[in-house]
């Protein structure tokens, strides 16, 4: 029993070995029973230690070197039991017997002090992880106690946190407490919500969640959304994670991952109820499995929401939609009748409308923002429509239908309504950087940023979108980096539903959501299929390895690649897209995927690109030995990316290649180390934005030959220390951002010498311990600052006190989208 504990693993197999020498020595040992038997009770006290030791360094690549002594008192161990085996009564050996004796006491002795070691050694691993969650609480909490702060820096952030509710609830308070009764009896471990798209299943979950009495009871409670296409092996990661509070390595298979999860909840789940909640789960055969895992999860409370049944889990939920007073109060709210805003129409109308909703909270909510602020005549057409269609619940096609007339009434702003379509270039249930959106509309709309970021204003008032972190009065000085925003699946599906009534060769917005290898028919079908669209989107999943079908595209502008997979190779006839302007990859996964071409030449052919965006991307941007330049580029992105060595070569001639560049946005790219100085040779670039790259520690010496540099956000960037000399000479510039650089000793002597700075923030820089005298000829700044700071410029110019803006946020964590 106890070698089988043993397994294959490592260390476990040293212990085995051992104990398999102790039963190999049968009757020859007879005269060492009783201390070999006090031995092979240590051993098997040993081996499940052993064996959870062996899990955690394969899983987590922890140090081996702890270990080390335990290979060498299981190799002494096995040659002292080869040698009593050779003690034979009336031998000359015989005489060694109580020799023998005293080493086999001693391995005893020290079998017991390593049990204790491994026991504490694993006692410290925990603590360490309650350390990391604790110091965690204390930057918010210190954060919370100066001022607050945006975002926390330097922390690996859980993935399965259960997000805010961001508006007031309608009619949900029954359903919460039916919830209640039936998920927390005893014997009920997983209970299926379902209902209709839209019904508001989502929205019950995060109500649950935050109810106080389900507060008490799951001090660990985990959010994973789910959707059509679930990934196994990466949820059940994503909800060690989450209950761990550190970020794991890619584990092997999905069985690893699930085993690892149910060693977690054995060791934590007593003392620390769990309860998980698996958010849009659709039907099929991956979702049964994820099912059937995690139902067999010990210590855990799982609630599940769906459109389908899944009448092998026999507890569920029905969510009914809202009676006619809770259907009535949501829509009056979200048509801004309660407020006065909107004229009240008949009662007719508005019962129409009601019933053609079908008193669905989505369909509510769209379809009341939508009329919002118009005229009595719209809302009587939308009424008389509604009332024509048949019953919502038939599928969702009607659903969709019902939610087309909403868009009807952005017929007065068709580039509202285009962007809307647009958005089903993007992944379903991901968030959706608002940078990107902005650099699609510049190029299809002919829009400059801050109109783009009206029209997501737009589709978020009248709930097309919703807006993953709070959006500030004018969008703190046009940088949208950190600002997200998701939209409803069943949104989606209304844009690609419009888009696919349009024979495919007349299409402007070219959208393929692609399942494994299953290529559209019509794709696979032609030699070489021509399409007109201005916008490509592909999705591809993880199990994707598909030759790529040729494709003429003559007229695509915007190019967004949505991937899964660890490794991409690029579809070559992207070299072919003469007009492609808008280049977007992003990976959704938690590490990086490898991109590339099949001769390394692709961004050479595209010369008319004039935006870049990766995300999750590591990719040698130059790889090739002798690149074009890309004379038309204006803007390259990275969000989490790694940088190839060609990047960092200071042989790259980066401005030769990039000699027209404006802008340059690095967020979240922890590997980068230092800004290649080659880099500062572009003297074109307008705006350099590195946030959140804790890794960077300097700026490149010849960072003062960007002499058109008008914007430099350093933001969050916590181990720099200080700005070369030659900061000095960037007379350009108008914006330094150097907030939550906690690490930033000090600025510039002359930084007196930005005379064309208009505003410097520099919040939660703890450790400048004074400023530049100097800071005192700035005459037309705006200083964001902490308190202390800003009472020291008062003090030292007293002429700057209605410059200084002393900004008292609320800590938060809205950034990371929870």
């Amino acid at each position: 029993m106890a070698l089988e504990l043993v397994g294959g693993a490592v260390l476990g197999a040293v212990v085995g070995e051992l104990f398999k020498a102790i039963l190999n020595l049968g009757e020859r040992a007879i005269s060492f029973n009783p201390v070999l038997k006090d031995i092979r009770s240590k051993l098997n006290a040993i081996m499940p230690l052993v064996k959870q030791i062996d899990e955690l360094n394969d899983y987590l690549d922890y140090p081996k070197e702890e270990t080390e002594k335990l290979r060498g008192l299981m190799d002494e161990g096995k040659q002292l039991l080869l040698q009593c085996g050779d003690v034979k009564l009336g031998d000359l050996n015989y005489l060694k017997r109580p020799s023998y004796t005293q080493k086999l006491r001693e391995l005893d002795t020290a079998l017991r002090s390593f049990m204790d070691v491994l026991m504490l050694q694993m006692a410290r691993d925990q603590k360490k992880n309650m350390k990391m969650m604790n110091q965690m609480m204390e930057i918010i909490c210190r954060l919370d106690n100066r001022g607050g702060s945006s975002k926390p820096m330097d922390l690996f952030v859980p993935p399965c946190l259960v997000p805010q509710l961001r508006e007031e609830t309608v009619g949900l308070e029954k359903p919460v407490k039916e919830l209640k009764v039936k998920l927390l009896k005893n014997g009920v471990q997983m209970l299926v919500v379902t209902a209709p798209g839209g019904c508001g299943k989502t929205t019950l979950a995060l109500k649950f969640c935050h109810d106080k009495e389900v507060k008490d009871i799951f001090q660990e409670k985990i959010f994973v959304p789910v959707s059509r296409k679930p990934d196994l092996k990466l949820i059940l990661k994503d909800i060690i994670e989450s209950l761990r509070g550190i970020q794991l390595p890619d584990l092997q298979s999905d069985e690893r991952a699930f085993c690892y999860l149910e060693l977690w909840l054995k060791q934590t789940s007593v003392n620390r109820p769990v309860l998980i909640v698996l958010d849009d789960v659709w039907s099929g055969q991956e979702s049964e499995v994820l099912l059937d895992k995690l139902f067999q999860l010990p210590c855990c409370k799982i609630l599940v929401t769906s459109r389908f049944y899944f009448p092998r889990f026999s507890e569920s939920y029905y969510l009914e939609p809202l009676n006619h007073e809770n259907a009535v109060q949501l829509f009056r709210r979200a048509a801004s009748l309660d407020k006065g805003i909107s004229k009240l129409p008949d009662d007719e109308t508005v019962e129409k409308i009601i019933g053609g909703c079908k008193r669905l909270p989505l369909a509510l909510k769209v379809i009341g923002r939508s009329l919002s602020h118009k005229p009595t005549s719209v809302w009587k057409v939308t009424g008389r429509n509604l009332a024509r269609s048949g019953s919502i619940f038939d599928s969702d096609n009607e659903l969709l239908e019902c939610l087309q007339s909403s868009l009807d009434v952005l017929d007065d702003n068709m580039v509202t309504k285009k962007s809307f379509m647009d958005l089903g270039s993007f992944h379903e249930d991901q968030r959706i950087s608002a940078s990107t959106f902005i650099d699609m509309c510049t190029v299809l709309y002919t829009l400059d940023e801050s109109e783009a970021m009206v029209t997501l204003d737009e589709l978020s008032s009248r709930s097309l979108v919703n807006f993953v972190t709070a959006r500030k009065y004018g969008y703190d000085d046009d940088f949208y980096e950190e600002y997200s925003f998701t939209q409803h699946d069943i949104l989606r599906d209304l844009a690609i539903h419009l888009m696919n009534m349009e024979p495919i060769e007349q299409r402007k917005r070219l959208i393929l959501d692609i399942n494994g290898n299953d290529l559209p028919k019509w794709w696979v079908d032609q030699e070489k299929h021509t399409s007109y669209a201005r916008l490509i989107s592909i999705t591809t999943d993880k199990r994707f390895s598909a030759s790529w079908p040729d494709m003429e595209a003559p007229e695509v502008e915007v190019l967004i690649l949505n991937l899964q997979s660890r490794t991409y190779n690029l579809p070559g006839f992207i070299k072919r897209m003469n007009k492609l302007k808008v280049l977007i990859i992003t990976y959704f996964g938690s590490f990086l995927t490898e991109v590339t071409s099949e001769d390394n030449q692709l961004l050479d052919s595209l010369t008319s690109l004039e935006r870049i965006r990766f995300e999750r991307i590591s990719v040698p941007i130059f790889s090739n030995p002798n690149p074009k330049p890309l004379i038309n580029l204006q803007k390259i992105s990275f969000f989490m990316c790694k940088f190839g060595q060609t990047f960092m070569d200071p042989s790259t001639p980066i401005s030769d290649l990039l000699p027209n560049l404006l802008e340059i946005s690095i967020d979240f790219c922890n590997n980068l180390s230092e800004v290649p100085n080659r880099l500062c040779e572009i003297v074109s670039l307008q705006k350099l934005s590195i946030t959140n790259c804790h890794g960077l520690s300097s700026l490149p010496e010849d960072v003062g030959k960007l002499i058109n540099l008008k914007n430099l956000r350093l933001r969050s960037c916590i181990h720099l220390e200080e700005f070369p000399e030659s900061t000095t000479k960037l007379r350009e510039l108008v914006l330094l951002d150097i907030s939550n650089c906690i690490g930033l000793a000090k600025l510039p002597e002359k930084i007196g010498e930005f005379h064309n700075l208009e505003k410097l923030d520099m919040r939660h820089c703890w450790s400048l311990s004074k400023l530049p005298l100097s800071i005192g000829k700035l005459k037309n700044v705006k200083f964001l600052c902490d308190r202390e700071v800003g009472e020291w410029l008062r003090k030292v110019a007293p002429r700057l006190a209605k410059q200084v803006k002393v900004q008292e946020e609320e800590a938060n964590l809205e950034w990371l989208g929870f």
